[in-house]
């Protein structure tokens, strides 16, 4: 998934900022599940990020091309799903690589419910697709 990088991203050393990559990955997560749920005739699953950890691999700058982030599942349990990212940099080399726990979340209890089963199903297709 193409992202592009924004002036509001650098930091003072002219670099793109380290709190910039968790909206890159929420930007690829974002798009992920909008492509999952599209055929969905209520695409809306209430669900909330309980775990990221973030590799930082290389130092990205502003440049007019964008970034690369590729994401993918990487396990489904009952009530949470795993995810896989890794942000390339526009030459292809590797900038950061990280993963994200989702917790399907039912607002009413503010508790984890398990995942509904046709996204289940498709979440498990998701994986199995990789």
């Amino acid at each position: 998934m193409p992202i592009e990088r924004r002036f509001s991203d650098l930091d003072f050393l002219q670099h793109i900022n380290n709190v910039v990559y968790n909206d890159y990955l929420q930007e690829a997560r974002i798009r992920l599940m909008g492509e999952l749920l599209s055929d969905f005739a209520d695409p809306y699953i209430p669900q909330v990020l309980v775990r990221q950890e973030i590799n930082y691999r290389k130092t990205l700058v502003l440049r007019p091309e964008p970034l690369i982030v590729e994401v993918w599942v990487t396990s489904v349990g009952r009530t949470s799903y795993s995810l896989g990212f890794r942000i390339l940099d526009d030459d292809g080399t590797l900038a950061a690589d990280a993963t994200s726990v989702m917790v399907c979340f039912d607002p009413a209890t503010q508790g984890s419910v398990p995942i509904p089963a046709d996204y289940r199903a498709v979440l498990v297709e998701a994986k199995e697709g990789n």
